[in-house]
C-alpha cells in the first residue's frame, strides 16, 4: 500500500513540475508571434529605406523623415507587442493589423524600387553597340562552312567606317584575300562574276536586298554570322540636367535582334528639354532626309541608313545639318517598346483620315478617335503609304503615339502595374545618360511639380529619287530638305536654349 502511495505522490509531483514548466514557457510562446512580425517589418522597412536611397529621388530630408517614421512604427510593433505587460488585447490586435500592413507596403514598395533601379541601371550599363554581319556565298558555290573559306577572296563595302574592324574581327577566325568595292551593286556583281568566293554584309544591307534584289537573296546562303564591337563617344558633352538645358537625339531602330544593334534608324527625333522654364520641344526629322553622312563627302544619304553605323554617325550627323551640340542620345527600340502598350490596357489615338494598315492587314484605322491595342499602336506608328506626305506624316503618329503611351503611364491608377510595365520595357532602351543624372532630373522635378508644355514641330521637303551613299548608284526615294523647316528649327532651339 505504502508502495502505491509512494508511486501516486512521484506521478503527482511530475504532473505539478510539468505544469509548472508550460507555465513558465507561456510567455515564451506567446512572444513568437510578435517577434517574427517585428522582425519581419524591420527587415522589410531597412530594405525599402536602402533602396530609396540609391533611386536618389528623395532629398536628404525626406530619407530621414522616412526612416524616422517607419523606426517610429517598429518602436510602436515592439513596445505594444512585446515590452508593454498593460496593453490591452484589442490594441495589440490593432498593432498586429498595423504592423502586417507595413510589412506588406514595405516589401511591395521595395519591390517596385528595385525594378526602377533595375532597369535604369540596364538602360545606362552599356558603353557599345554591335554590328551584325553575316558573310554570304552562292548556293551554287562549293562553301557551307566559314573555315571552307580559309584564303579565298572575300568582299566588303569600302565606304563602311567600321571596315578595318570588320575585317580584323574575320582574321580573327580565318585568314583571307580582301578586296574592297565601293558600292552594293559591284560588291553583289564580284560574287555574281566570281572576282570573290564570298562577301560580308549587314541585316540592313540584307533587308534592301530583300525589298529589291530578290534574285541574289534566292540564289545566296548564309554561312557565317559575326559581331563587331563600336565604341561609343566617350567625349560627351555633359550638362546639369535637373537645371539647365540640353539636347536629346532621340533614335527609334528598327533592330529585329535587339536594342545593342546597329540598325537603320526609323525614328529621328531632337528633343530640346529646358528644365528651368518647364518646356520641351520636339522636331521630328524625316528618315528619308537627304544628308550629308558625318565625316563623309561626295554623295549625300537617306538619314535612317545613318543608323546602319551606329548611334553616334545619326547623331553628329543631325548635329552637322543643324548646327547645334547635341548633349545625348536615347536608342528606342519601337517594336519593342510598343509592347507595353497591352500593359497599360491599349491607348486612344486620333486620326486624320480612314485606311488600312500596310504593315498589319488586320488593322483597320478609322478617322477620329479610336483605341489600339500593342500590334494595331506598332502598324499605325509605322504606317506611311497611306499618306501623301508620306514619311512626314508617320513622324506625327509616332509621335502621338509616345505621347498617348507617356500620359498612359503617368495616371496613378497605373502605379500598381508599374513592375509588371518596367519589365515589359526591359531591353527596349539605350541612352548615354549616367543613372545619376536621370535620377538627379527626376529628384529635381518631383521637388518642383512643375507642369511641362511640349512643343512639336517637323523637319520637310520634296521627294526625288536619287543615288545614296550606303547603297550605291541605284536610286531610291529620298527627301530633298526645305532649308527654311532647318533655319525656323535653329530658331526654336536657340529660342529654348536660353
Amino acid at each position: 500500500m505504502a508502495k502505491n502511495i509512494s508511486k501516486k505522490q512521484i506521478q503527482a509531483r511530475k504532473s505539478v513540475r510539468k505544469a509548472q514548466k508550460a507555465e513558465q514557457l507561456k510567455p515564451a510562446k506567446r512572444l513568437i508571434i510578435p517577434v517574427i512580425l517585428s522582425a519581419v517589418q524591420f527587415i522589410a522597412s531597412a530594405a525599402l529605406i536602402f533602396s530609396l536611397k540609391k533611386l536618389n529621388l528623395l532629398q536628404s530630408w525626406q530619407l530621414v523623415l522616412t526612416a524616422f517614421a517607419l523606426l517610429g512604427l517598429e518602436f510602436l510593433t515592439v513596445y505594444k507587442l512585446i515590452l508593454s505587460k498593460k496593453a490591452k488585447k484589442i490594441s495589440k490586435i490593432i498593432v498586429i493589423i498595423l504592423s502586417i500592413l507595413i510589412s506588406v507596403v514595405a516589401v511591395t514598395g521595395y519591390k517596385y524600387v528595385r525594378q526602377t533601379v533595375s532597369f535604369i541601371e540596364n538602360i545606362t550599363g552599356t558603353h557599345y553597340e554591335t554590328q551584325t554581319y553575316k558573310v554570304l556565298v552562292l548556293k551554287s558555290s562549293q562553301y557551307n562552312d566559314i573555315k571552307q573559306l580559309n584564303t579565298q577572296h572575300i568582299g566588303f563595302l569600302s565606304q563602311n567606317p567600321n571596315l578595318e574592324n570588320t575585317k580584323s574581327t574575320l582574321k580573327n577566325v580565318i585568314t583571307f584575300k580582301d578586296e574592297n568595292f565601293d558600292e552594293l551593286g559591284s560588291l553583289i556583281a564580284g560574287i555574281n562574276d566570281f572576282k570573290v568566293s564570298a562577301i560580308t554584309l549587314t541585316d540592313s544591307y540584307l533587308e534592301f536586298l530583300e525589298e529589291n534584289n530578290s534574285d541574289f537573296i534566292e540564289k545566296s546562303k548564309v554561312i557565317y554570322q559575326f559581331e563587331v564591337r563600336i565604341d561609343k563617344e566617350k567625349d560627351v558633352k555633359r550638362v546639369n540636367v535637373a537645371t539647365e538645358p540640353f539636347i536629346l537625339y532621340i533614335s527609334g531602330s528598327d533592330s529585329r535582334i535587339g536594342i545593342n544593334d546597329t540598325a537603320r534608324s526609323d525614328v529621328n527625333i531632337i528633343a530640346v528639354v529646358n528644365p528651368k522654364t518647364a518646356k520641351i520641344l520636339l522636331i521630328s526629322i524625316p528618315r528619308d532626309y537627304y544628308v550629308q553622312l558625318h565625316g563623309t563627302t561626295g554623295t549625300k544619304d537617306k538619314l535612317t541608313h545613318a543608323g546602319i553605323y551606329g548611334t553616334e554617325m545619326s547623331k553628329n550627323t543631325i548635329a552637322d545639318l543643324l548646327g547645334v551640340n547635341i548633349n545625348y542620345t536615347l536608342k528606342v527600340g519601337f517594336s519593342t517598346v510598343i509592347s507595353v502598350v497591352d500593359k497599360v490596357g491599349g491607348i486612344d489615338i486620333d486620326s486624320d483620315q480612314e485606311f488600312t494598315t500596310s504593315a498589319n492587314k488586320s488593322c483597320h484605322i478609322v478617322k477620329g478617335t479610336q483605341h489600339l491595342d500593342s500590334a494595331c499602336a506598332l502598324a499605325f506608328s509605322r504606317e506611311r503609304y497611306a499618306y501623301a506626305s508620306g514619311d512626314r506624316h508617320r513622324g506625327e503618329n509616332q509621335q502621338q503615339v509616345i505621347a498617348k503611351l507617356i500620359e498612359k503611364i503617368s495616371d496613378p491608377h497605373y502605379l500598381v502595374r508599374w513592375a509588371d510595365i518596367m519589365k515589359a520595357a526591359e531591353g527596349s532602351f539605350e541612352t548615354n545618360l549616367t543613372y545619376d543624372e536621370i535620377t538627379d532630373f527626376a529628384r529635381y522635378q518631383l521637388a518642383e511639380l512643375k507642369s511641362w508644355k511640349v512643343e512639336s514641330i517637323s523637319l520637310d521637303g520634296s521627294g526625288a529619287m536619287l543615288p545614296t551613299y550606303s547603297m550605291g548608284s541605284q536610286k531610291l526615294y529620298v527627301m530633298l530638305p526645305y532649308q527654311w523647316t532647318i533655319d525656323n528649327a535653329k530658331s526654336k532651339i536657340a529660342e529654348y536654349l536660353k
